[in-house]
């Protein structure tokens, strides 16, 4: 049953996606009610005490050198609140202490309406003054260098010190600040969350085998914040209808769900789709709790079997394993006869007399044919095996291999996505119950849901026809990728090429994942008007970090800062879609060919080439 937008926030994805605060106030009629940002203000939610990731953070109190700080009173619903220590579990025993350096990047990274509470972990008091004390005279040295009277003055109101000491300080931060320790964020939503890794891309230290941290890493954080609650204004935006399609859904390996789709008429009423997916991971922190690698992650739609299993308890022969036989001499079996399956396997130089005694064949399972239909409604062969205990047939073993949708994973953290994938329309038109497959390396707990929307377009995506795949990306790649033909329907009123595409792997040009191919599209022959698409961030320092603000989950726990080719760890591999209704001809076949080089050739190497494309006609 379809969801209103008002309706999204189920139970189980309160870590994933904010509630709405109920106003702890009476409203004031002559306040403002949205942002510089344009993003909507929130006001402040009573909430209970509680430590745990994504919780409604508490109303709490610190003293500070200037003064009592409320959380509640200081709580604009306009921007992020950090609550930095100097010594986090995850940046402390380096040569060169958190908070002496970086001060700049801190500044040149972190938003303009964030809060910042800076506190130590140490147990004097005294020395607590002095650390406070030193940080202050350093931040207010690089406000100095970087920053107008105006802005330095704006800075030193939402900068505060905090005197108590970070372990101590009353209600939930305390305990947040011992475990997990990382530091923490308060963020639009008034959601508590973790900094993330410190680590910093240019400062490798060969004697830990790691990078040195950096402060201003922490301001990433923030960075994510405003882009989250950007989004969700986007999201609510779209008034659409909610689709939900994995509702706390255990995965390490595949998972598979049958969803009920609108009918085809109802389908038909969309021009847009838009997939929101969290992948939470299983226990309540980050690191420690989530997977440690970038790890693909895949949604296909399968093809569905024509009709019910009507021989679910037929009788039948099951698959029988071959039972491998024992070399016997002179008709004897000793502990160390070797396996056989005929008596020549046991035949040596002597004039023993061999035998094979015990041999026993495989016998394959009992098969039924079958057929499937696949997303656009074509039929396609399939089989049903009869089960292990020979009391019945498995259903049809439909194909699932339709992609609609593509992410890489985080290292070590948790992470929300919401895409465009509107070009995948036509996969889910012919509405009704469809079998959904998400495949990633785990575990994760994912919630996933469509936004499925009308937003007034001109013409919707209304037919998709496949055209090229990726593969191994060698010296014969373009020669494995010949010309496609296509026929282009008559009444098509805009047609559209989409593509998604990462490179991974690695060999002596450590090339797919980190160098620059580019893949070139052409119609017709219409070599002027090619189109192509490059990754020339691809192994620059910092292109997923500078993507934090389109959505690249901070400060990961691994190589996340690196650019790729085509993807960043902790973010959706977006559907790239071009117009080429002017380099087509509707109402006659269509030529369209591709080709992917490395500086101008054909690459020598060997990597892999995950591309998927296609033809979207839109009526």
């Amino acid at each position: 049953m379809l969801l209103s937008v008002l309706s999204l926030l189920l139970a189980c994805k309160d870590k994933a996606e904010p509630t709405e605060p109920v106003d702890s106030a009476e409203p004031d009629t002559a306040a403002p009610t949205v942002c510089d940002d344009g993003v909507a203000i929130r006001p402040f939610a009573d909430a209970e005490e509680s430590e745990a990731l994504y919780a409604v953070a508490a109303d709490f109190t610190v003293e500070t050198t200037e003064g009592t700080w409320t959380l509640s009173e200081a709580w604009t619903g306009c921007g992020p609140i950090l609550l930095l220590q100097d010594t986090p579990r995850q940046a402390t025993g380096w040569p060169t202490p958190l908070w002496e350096r970086d001060h700049d990047d801190f500044f040149a990274t972190l938003p303009s309406n964030t809060t910042v509470l800076f506190m130590s972990t140490d147990s004097s008091s005294s020395d607590r003054d002095e650390i406070l004390a030193d940080m202050q005279v350093l931040v207010e040295e690089e406000l100095a260098d970087a920053f107008s009277e105006a802005e330095q003055e704006a800075w030193k109101a939402q900068i505060h010190y905090v005197t108590d000491r970070a372990s101590e300080i009353e209600g939930w931060v305390g305990p947040v600040m011992i475990s997990p320790g990382w530091g923490i964020g308060i963020d639009r939503f008034q959601r508590i969350r973790y900094v993330g890794s410190y680590a910093d891309p240019t400062r490798y230290l060969s004697s830990e085998g790691w990078f040195e941290p950096n402060l201003g890493m922490a301001a990433n954080e923030a960075v994510f914040y405003n882009f989250e609650a950007a989004r969700e204004e986007e999201l609510e935006a779209l008034d659409a209808d909610i689709l939900p399609v994995l509702e706390q859904e255990y995965c390490a390996g595949n998972a598979y769900v049958d969803v009920e789709l609108p009918d085809a008429e109802t389908m038909a009423g969309y021009d847009s789709m838009t997939i929101d997916l969290y992948m939470g991971c299983v226990g309540e922190g980050e690191y420690g709790d989530c997977p440690a690698w970038d790890y693909m992650a895949y949604l296909y739609v399968c093809d569905m079997p024509d009709a019910d299993n009507a021989d679910a308890d037929t009788t039948c022969q099951p698959a029988v394993a071959e039972v491998l036989g024992s070399c016997a001499a002179d008709g004897k079996i000793d502990d160390k006869a070797a396996t056989c399956r005929e008596a020549k396997d046991c035949e040596d130089k002597s004039k023993t007399a061999w035998t094979c005694e015990g041999y026993e064949e495989s016998i394959a399972a009992d098969t039924l044919p079958g057929t499937c239909t696949d997303p656009l409604g074509d039929a396609a062969d399939a089989v049903q095996t009869c089960r292990a205990d020979g009391s019945g047939y498995d259903d049809l073993a439909c194909a699932c291999d339709t992609e609609i949708g593509r992410w890489i994973t985080t290292y070590h953290r948790e992470g929300r996505w919401v895409y465009d994938n509107s070009a995948m329309l036509p996969y889910l038109a012919r509405g009704g119950t469809r079998t959904f497959r998400f495949n990633t390396t785990g575990p994760y707990e994912l919630d996933m849901d469509f936004h499925l929307s009308s937003q007034g377009k001109d013409a919707r995506p209304d037919e998709i026809e496949y055209l090229f795949s990726g593969g191994t990306l060698n010296v014969d790649y373009n020669a494995n990728h010949p010309d496609v033909t296509l026929d282009i329907p008559a009444d098509a009123v805009k047609v559209e090429l989409a593509t998604v595409i990462s490179q991974h792997g690695a060999d002596g040009n450590n090339c797919g994942e980190f160098c620059d191919v580019s893949h070139h599209f052409m119609m017709n022959g219409d070599e002027a008007n090619e189109i192509v698409r490059s990754f020339p961030e691809a192994s620059s320092a910092y292109d997923c970090m500078e993507k934090v603000a389109v959505g690249t989950v901070p400060n990961q726990y691994g190589t996340w800062w690196y650019g790729r080719a085509g993807w960043c760890p902790g973010k959706d591999v977006e559907t790239v879609v071009f117009d080429i209704t002017d380099q087509v001809t509707p109402g006659e076949e269509n030529a369209f060919s591709y080709k992917a080089l490395y500086q101008g050739a054909d690459y020598t190497g060997s990597a892999t080439m995950r591309l998927r494309s296609w033809v979207v006609i839109s009526r």
